[in-house]
């Protein structure tokens, strides 16, 4: 619990929130899921930040600072599962073909739940979706180039690598170097002059959600639960089901296509009435969606 609270606080400072909110938060409960990492302290703790972050907007909105449990068995829980399915069987989080593999010289982890994933993958293995198949090919390679050639093709795909190794891999270093947020500060934003319900704070704040997996949607699915509007919008050819129903309780979901005229437009109109947008996409797609909107002005209405 001790480390649960100095991860707080150092999730908290990295977010720029006020150090004296953190005595609002009190931990509950002792369970832990099992893992050799701290996981359920990282839950606690990024529950908690959250919830500091609620507490502090309704604070903006007139009211007095809630005192606020974060129960660290249910945060364990909601790291593993957000729901228990009844009368129902939810689908495989994940694909046949998904796994770990033995290489030549190690493991390697093989992420294919994504079609175009699992498509590079195979076609650098020269082999189909059996997952013995992919497992005989697999042994013909180096975990180091299978990673590789997956990548470069488009894929998904990690050695798996020890501590030290992980420590002293150029990726590794390039991840501790980095700080926990990067924050880029613009105008602050209005203070709520409307009625905040203290049981659903962020009520009728509206949040364009275009993430995929699996932090965005989390984060998303965090905001619906306090009250906010969440619009999920897909391209038309992701397809994850295992993951669906984690992922969507408290929004609406529709698809749309940035890459089509019509649907640009009808995303634009659904920007300018948002409050929140919420994305994971690379700059050079934004790029590539503003040519579009700007090659599609050129052309005229359809």
């Amino acid at each position: 619990m001790i480390l649960a609270r100095t991860m707080l606080a150092e999730i908290w400072t990295a977010l720029g929130g006020p150090p004296r909110l953190i005595d609002r938060i009190e931990e509950i409960g002792a369970d832990s899921l099992p893992s050799v990492f701290p996981v359920s302290d990282l839950a606690s703790a990024s529950v908690g930040a959250a919830a500091l972050a609620v507490a502090e907007f309704i604070a903006a909105g007139r009211h007095e600072t809630p005192n606020m449990r974060v129960d660290r068995r249910l945060a364990s829980m909601w790291f593993a599962a957000s729901l228990r399915p009844i009368s129902w069987t939810p689908p495989p989080p994940w694909d046949p073909v998904a796994g770990d593999y033995r290489a030549r010289d190690g493991w390697i982890r093989l992420h294919t739940n994504a079609l175009a994933h699992r498509a590079a993958a195979l076609a650098v293995l020269e082999t189909g979706a059996d997952r013995s198949a992919v497992a005989q090919a697999v042994l013909h390679w180096s975990c180091n180039e299978l990673e590789a050639e997956i990548v470069e093709a488009g894929g998904c795909a990690a050695t798996m690598r020890n501590m030290a190794e992980w420590t002293a891999h150029p990726q590794g270093c390039a991840v501790a170097a980095e700080p926990i947020v990067h924050l880029r500060e613009t105008r602050a934003g209005d203070t709520p002059s409307w009625p905040i319900d203290r049981s659903r704070p962020l009520k009728d704040v509206r949040i364009l959600d275009l993430t995929r997996v699996l932090a965005g949607p989390v984060a998303t699915r965090f905001l619906a639960g306090y009250g906010a509007q969440v619009l999920r919008i897909d391209p038309p050819d992701w397809d994850e089901p295992g993951i669906v129903p984690e992922i969507s309780p408290g929004k609406r979901c529709a698809r749309l296509d940035l890459r089509a005229g019509k649907d640009l437009e009808i995303f634009e109109r659904l920007l300018m009435s948002a409050d929140v947008l919420v994305h994971g996409i690379d700059r050079a797609r934004w790029q590539d969606s503003a040519t579009i909107r700007k090659n599609s002005n050129r052309r005229g209405p359809d």
